[in-house]
């Protein structure tokens, strides 16, 4: 009778046996700052005062710093992530598993900002009295359509930088790039698997399409040296938490016949500033995101000089994007300066006349311009 009633409670005392010892797991193992497969910083734990108890905040806080701070984090989060999966839920998390281990971020919604941001656009290019150029980089869901998941929303990229573009005027050459990139996809990786940004070789085929309108010959693939690093896992791997998908190769082209003396890039943020000689930081190879190799990440404005360079000066109003993009830019400009909206708030004019600048591009992602508050800081 006394072996039947314990195993009747067995139950609730593994239950109670594991909600112990997580809980003493909790307050003993060190605390992380950071995570770095979900590349988020964890929460501290919350002020205790009164005030904060009275209105709720402190138990809003310990509620994220439980969740952040759990014994395994990982483990559970990337197990929670392949029950969603498995139970037919993909793209819960923003995230869609495609084939051949692609992560799509779901569709660019059809927002009221996408036609705002190219009123501002066309304002700006109206005034302009240096030419204006601009490209509008599809997603990777687009134009890597065939790789999608048998379920998933409609990808719109098409239509919507169309209906953009018509809204720009005549004063911008805009470069359409979505045709020539759904065909070279096909052959070609554009985008990594498992991060929403384009590959060196994706950043190739805009700057060769760019060239048509810019006025500017491509220097051909084959003068590259292409040097490959393993390990590159992107931000649609940590959103997703499928832990499990292989990691993308980033690569860094370096033409062979470019002087290693011949390039210099200065990056100021306000007050700070920071000089080097490659347009790769190669310090950030060895971090958990490695994407900021590539001048440095995000940045107010980067001057980038390459005095083997036979073109004039061009300003780059730009995301992310734009950081692949400029290395092969620069090796038709003497200099290119790099301006993003974020953290820049002055006159992009004012600075295109100082700089007496030979050209204008603006260069954008689709999924970035649909959501930026920032374009109408270019005047």
């Amino acid at each position: 009778m006394k072996i039947k009633n314990t195993v009747k409670y067995l139950p609730a005392f593994i239950f109670c046996a594991f909600i112990f010892t997580f809980m003493i797991l909790l307050f003993v193992l060190p605390k992380q700052t950071y995570s770095a497969q979900e590349k988020k910083m964890l929460a501290d734990f919350p002020s205790v005062t009164g005030e904060n108890i009275m209105s709720g905040k402190f138990q809003e806080g310990l509620d994220t710093w439980l969740s952040d701070h759990l014994p395994a984090r990982n483990f559970f989060v990337g197990l929670s992530a392949d029950y969603e999966l498995v139970t037919g839920r993909n793209g819960k998390k923003g995230i869609y598993l495609g084939n051949d281990g692609y992560l799509f971020p779901k569709p660019t919604p059809d927002t009221e900002k996408i036609s705002e941001n190219a009123g501002y656009i066309k304002e700006f290019a109206d005034c302009s009295d240096i030419p204006v150029y601009m490209s509008l980089i599809p997603s990777s869901g687009y134009i890597n359509s065939g790789r999608l998941p048998l379920v998933h929303e409609p990808y719109n990229d098409g239509e919507l930088i169309d209906k953009f573009s018509s809204q720009l005027g005549e004063n911008i050459i805009f470069a359409d790039v979505k045709s020539a990139f759904s065909e070279k996809a096909k052959t070609e990786q554009l985008y990594y698997r498992t991060d929403h940004h384009w590959t060196a070789k994706g950043a190739y085929e805009c700057y060769k399409l760019l060239g048509d309108k810019l006025g500017y010959e491509p220097v051909p693939e084959e003068s590259f040296e292409k040097e490959s690093i393993d390990g590159f896992y992107g931000t649609s791997y940590s959103k997703s938490a499928l832990w499990w998908v292989s990691p993308d190769k980033i690569e860094l082209w370096k033409n062979k016949s470019q002087s290693s003396d011949s390039v210099s890039v200065s990056i100021h943020d306000g007050d700070e500033s920071k000089e080097g000689n490659s347009y790769f930081f190669r310090e950030h190879l060895n971090e958990d995101d490695k994407y900021p190799v590539y001048l440095d990440g995000n940045h107010s404005l980067v001057r980038i000089k390459n005095s083997g360079a036979k073109g004039g000066k061009l300003i780059v109003v730009k995301d992310s994007y734009a950081h692949a993009l400029v290395p092969f830019l620069s090796q038709n400009y003497s200099e290119i300066i790099t301006v993003d909206l974020r953290y820049y708030k002055k006159d992009v004019s004012a600075l295109a006349q100082q700089e007496k600048a030979d050209g204008i591009l603006i260069l954008y992602s689709l999924d970035n311009l649909a959501a930026d508050d920032n374009i109408s800081f270019l005047f």
